[in-house]
């Protein structure tokens, strides 16, 4: 499913330290078979994704220092 790919792209984007404005600007607006909900859809998962990595990231190093 063409969905399932960008949501995959936008994944490892992220996980590479792109910002979110840059994939919502290359992958989310620029992709015109999706309709705004669809794209809506996306941005939230991308949001979502790099919030859980931040906080995932924030308990780690929490531990680091234990």
């Amino acid at each position: 499913m063409w969905l399932d790919g960008l949501q995959d792209e936008i994944a490892v984007r992220l996980d590479l330290g792109e910002s979110l404005t840059d994939v919502q600007a290359e992958l989310i607006e620029t992709a015109d078979r999706l309709s705004e909900d669809e794209r809506a859809a996306l941005w939230l998962f991308a949001w979502s994704y790099r919030e859980s990595a931040r906080h995932d990231a924030g308990r780690m190093l929490a531990g680091v220092g234990r």
